[in-house]
């Protein structure tokens, strides 16, 4: 009989058990991807030209650029130093890039809209910033 009634309290309490380990788990919710969870990103480099259009060639004073995102007002700089003049992956919208200037030399600032139509064959988008030096 105890034996019986020991039997019977331990199934019980595997079921009880069991329900409550299969109460607690929860079921993964399916991911589903739409268009508005799809972001695009550009790549973009600088050119430096003169007041004249053609472009600058050589070394400048200038410390480097930086973009910031007109509708966030969040700030992007480019990758290490070989890289000083691309910017990777910026999310899709209004930028307005810029350098900082140096000593007696800058560039003039530029807002673009970055749009794949302008992506060149490089995958870069060209900004030109216009170059001046005292």
């Amino acid at each position: 009989m105890k034996k019986a009634l020991v039997f019977s309290g331990l199934t019980t309490l595997f079921f009880v058990h069991s329900d409550l380990a299969t109460a607690t788990e929860k079921t993964p919710n399916p991911v589903f991807i739409t268009a508005d969870n799809i972001t695009t990103t550009f790549s973009v480099r600088i050119t430096l030209v003169d007041i004249h259009g053609a472009p600058v060639n050589g070394s400048t004073g200038l410390r480097g650029y930086w973009a910031q995102n007109v509708a966030t007002g969040e700030y992007f700089y480019p990758g290490g130093q070989e890289d000083e003049d691309k910017f990777e992956n910026l999310p899709a919208g209004t930028y307005t890039f810029g350098a900082y200037a140096g000593n007696w030399d800058g560039a003039v600032s530029k807002t673009v809209m970055l749009s794949s139509g302008d992506v060149g064959s490089d995958g870069y988008i060209a900004v030109a910033l216009t170059y001046w030096v005292e």
